[in-house]
C-alpha cells in the first residue's frame, strides 16, 4: 500500500496538501458543425486552503485519484490535469446584490483578511481538474525506495468520489510526460521548453523530435503569439538532432529569412526569391577601371543587396534593435552563393506551357475521345498513338511533366507515317492537325534568353532531394503572392512525390513547412484562385507522405478556415491564444481538447497548449509548456 508521503511518487507539499474529490461533472454541447453533441467530464475538488499551497498549485499541474480499479489496494489512480484554480470562502455563498451595502463591506473584509491568515474552517481551495484519460497503476518494481513503480496505461476508469487526491512529485510527472533519449548529448537538442504548473521544480519538456516531425504537426494561434518562434525552435534543434532531415518553407508572409539567419549561415542552405536582390552601382562598359575599383564597386554591390534582403523581409520585434548583427549575418548569406532568384510563371503561363510536355499531349488526345460529335475513326487511333508516346517516354527515362523537343521528332515522324498516313480520315482531321503543327513547332522553336545556369524549379526539386551530404538542408521560398504560392507549392510537391516513388529510398526526409496554412488548404476550395490544386497536394501529403517520409507542418491563426480533411491528418498540435470561441470550439473537437483547457486557460506568449498522439512518453498525452 502506497501513502502520501512517497515522495518519489507524490508531492505532498511538505505535508500541507490535503484534498478530496467532491464530485464528477459532465458538460455537454453542440459541435462547432451543430451535427453532433459533445460531452466532457470535469472533477471538482476541495483541498485545504493555505496561502503556500495555492501559490504552488497553476494549470498543467497532474494529480491522482484513486478509482475503482484500486477499491482495497490503493495501488491504482486515474490521472487528471488541473484546469483552474481559486480561493473560495464560505461567505462568498452568502454574498448577494439584495444585502444591505454595509453588510456586504463588512463580509468582503472579513475575506480578505482570512486570505492572509488561512484559516481552515471557513476557506478552501476549488480546483477543476480534466481527465488525462490514464490511469496510474503501482507495480512492484526495484527503482524506488518503497519498492513501486509507476506504470500508465491508456484507460478511462471513474474515479472514487470523497477519496483523497495526491499531487504527483516531478520524477513521475517526467516518468509520464516526457521523452528519455537513448544519449544523454541529445536531451539538449530534444528539450523544447519546461512544463508548466506542474511542480515548484521546473520541469524540461522533452520529446521525441523525430517522431514530431514524423507524423504531421498543426501550430495555431492568434498573430503575435510566436507562432513562427515556435517553428524556427523546432526547425534549429531538429537540424542538430534528427539525421537526414531537410526543411522546406513556403514563406508567405516574408518572415523566415530573418527569423532562422543563424541557421542559414550554419547549415548549407537556400534562400529563394522570385525578384533578383537590387543593387545601386552600374557603370559604362567604356571607362577603363582598376583592379581597386572593381574592388569597391563588388563592395556596394553586395552591400546595396544586403540592404535589400533586409527591407524585403519582416523583423520581429526583439531585433529591431539588432539591424547591425542582422546584416553582418546577411552578408554572409549573400557572399556565401546561398541566394537564388527563381521565375516563376502565373497561372496563364503554366497552363500554355502544359502544351508543351508528354503530359500535355496526352491530354489533348484525351480531350478528342471526349468529344460527342468527334469522328469515330479518328477515336480508333487514339490508343495506338498514346501507346506510342509512353512507350517512348519509357525508353528515354522521362515523364509527363518532361518538354517536348528536337528528340521528339522521329517518334512524331513514326506517328504521321506509319499510322496517320495509312488511316483512311476524314479531311483535315484534328489528330492529323495536332501532329503537324508540333512536328513545324519542334522544328523551329522559339528563342528564349535564358541560359543553362538558370535556377528553376527542375534544380530546386533536385537539390531538395539529393542526398550527399554537402547539400542544402534548409530551403526558405519567399512567395509574397498568394496565387503564385499556391500553384508552386502543389507543384513542388508533386515533384518531390514523383521523384520519391521512383527512387527507391527514403533519405533524405523532407518536411514542408506552410506558414499561414489559411492561404494553402482553405475550407473552401477553388480553381480560379489556385487553392484547388494547393488543397489537393497538401492533403495528399498529408494522408500519404509518412510512408516515403515527406511530411507536413502546418502554421494558422485561422484554424476554422482550414480544410477539415487535412487537420485530421495532424498527430501533434500545439495551441497558444485563441480570441475568438468559434476557433477555440473548433480546436476542441477537431483535436479532442478538453473544453476546460482550451476556454479557461490564459496563455502568454510563448506559452502552449501541446497535444500529441507520438511524440511524448505516453500517446496521446497533453501539456502545458512555455517555450525556450
Amino acid at each position: 500500500m502506497v501513502t502520501i508521503n512517497d515522495t518519489s511518487i507524490f508531492d505532498s507539499l511538505d505535508g500541507k496538501f490535503m484534498a478530496r474529490l467532491r464530485k464528477i461533472s459532465s458538460n455537454m454541447r453542440n459541435t462547432s458543425d451543430g451535427k453532433a453533441t459533445i460531452t466532457f467530464k470535469t472533477a471538482k475538488i476541495e483541498a485545504n486552503y493555505s496561502p503556500e499551497v495555492i501559490k504552488k498549485i497553476e494549470a498543467g499541474r497532474l494529480l491522482v485519484i484513486p478509482n475503482v480499479m484500486g477499491i482495497g489496494s490503493n495501488d491504482i489512480y486515474s490521472i487528471y490535469e488541473v484546469a483552474d484554480v481559486y480561493p473560495m470562502h464560505y461567505s462568498m455563498l452568502t454574498l448577494d446584490k439584495n444585502q444591505p451595502g454595509s453588510i456586504m463591506k463588512e463580509f468582503m473584509t472579513l475575506i480578505k483578511k482570512e486570505w492572509q491568515k488561512g484559516s481552515s474552517k471557513s476557506t478552501w481551495i476549488e480546483i477543476i481538474a480534466a481527465p488525462t484519460g490514464y490511469i496510474m497503476r503501482l507495480d512492484e518494481g526495484i527503482s524506488d525506495d518503497n519498492g513501486k513503480e509507476p506504470k500508465f496505461i491508456r484507460k478511462n476508469v471513474s474515479p472514487l468520489t470523497g477519496s483523497e487526491v495526491y499531487l504527483l512529485s516531478k520524477e513521475t510527472i517526467q516518468k509520464f510526460i516526457c521523452y528519455t533519449p537513448k544519449q544523454t548529448k541529445s536531451i539538449e537538442h530534444s528539450t523544447i521548453g519546461s512544463l508548466l504548473g506542474v511542480t515548484e521544480q521546473q520541469v524540461p519538456f522533452i520529446l521525441n523530435l523525430e517522431k514530431l516531425l514524423h507524423y504531421h504537426v498543426g501550430v495555431f494561434a492568434f498573430t503575435g503569439s510566436g507562432k513562427s518562434n515556435l517553428t524556427s525552435l523546432i526547425m534549429r534543434k531538429a537540424m542538430n538532432s534528427v539525421p537526414n532531415v531537410k526543411f522546406v518553407i513556403f514563406d508567405v508572409s516574408s518572415e523566415y529569412g530573418i527569423n532562422i539567419l543563424d541557421v542559414l549561415r550554419s547549415f548549407q542552405s537556400r534562400v529563394v526569391l522570385t525578384e533578383a536582390l537590387r543593387n545601386t552601382t552600374s557603370s559604362s562598359g567604356n571607362e577603363s577601371r582598376d583592379k581597386g575599383d572593381e574592388d569597391d564597386e563588388d563592395e556596394d554591390n553586395t552591400t546595396a543587396k544586403v540592404g535589400d534582403y533586409l527591407r524585403r523581409h519582416i523583423s520581429p520585434d526583439s531585433l529591431t534593435d539588432m539591424t547591425n548583427m542582422l546584416l553582418v549575418s546577411i552578408e554572409e548569406i549573400v557572399t556565401g552563393n546561398k541566394i537564388r532568384t527563381i521565375d516563376i510563371s502565373s497561372d496563364a503561363e503554366q497552363i500554355m506551357q502544359q502544351f508543351s510536355t508528354y503530359g500535355g499531349l496526352l491530354r489533348s488526345l484525351s480531350d478528342l475521345t471526349s468529344e460527342k460529335y468527334g469522328a469515330a475513326g479518328q477515336k480508333v487511333l487514339i490508343p495506338p498513338v498514346a501507346n506510342m508516346i509512353k512507350k517512348f517516354i519509357q525508353e528515354r527515362n522521362l515523364d509527363e511533366d518532361s518538354k517536348m523537343d528536337s528528340q521528339t521528332l522521329p517518334m512524331i515522324e513514326m506517328i504521321l507515317n506509319q499510322v496517320l498516313a495509312k488511316a483512311k480520315l476524314k479531311s483535315d482531321p484534328t489528330i492529323l492537325s495536332i501532329f503537324n503543327n508540333l512536328k513545324l513547332a519542334l522544328e523551329k522553336p522559339a528563342q528564349t534568353d535564358g541560359n543553362d545556369d538558370d535556377y528553376d524549379t527542375t534544380k530546386l526539386v533536385n537539390e531538395i532531394m539529393d542526398e550527399k551530404e554537402g547539400s542544402p538542408k534548409l530551403f526558405v521560398i519567399n512567395l509574397p503572392e498568394a496565387d503564385v504560392a499556391r500553384y508552386y507549392c502543389s507543384d513542388v510537391i508533386n515533384r518531390v512525390f514523383k521523384i520519391r516513388k521512383n527512387s527507391f529510398t527514403l533519405n533524405p526526409k523532407v518536411v514542408f513547412v506552410f506558414d499561414e496554412a489559411q492561404e494553402f488548404i482553405p475550407f473552401e476550395k477553388r480553381k480560379e484562385d489556385g487553392t484547388d490544386n494547393s488543397s489537393r497536394a497538401v492533403e495528399r501529403l498529408l494522408r500519404h507522405g509518412r510512408k516515403y517520409h515527406l511530411h507536413g507542418w502546418i502554421s494558422t491563426q485561422r484554424i476554422a478556415h482550414l480544410n477539415t480533411n487535412a487537420l485530421q491528418q495532424l498527430h501533434s498540435y500545439f495551441v497558444s491564444t485563441m480570441p475568438r470561441p468559434y476557433d477555440r470550439q473548433l480546436v476542441s473537437d477537431t483535436f479532442a481538447i478538453d473544453d476546460a483547457f482550451v476556454d479557461r486557460t490564459l496563455f502568454q506568449n510563448g506559452d502552449w497548449l501541446m497535444t500529441s498522439f507520438k511524440t511524448t512518453n505516453t500517446p496521446e498525452c497533453s501539456c502545458l509548456l512555455s517555450c525556450i
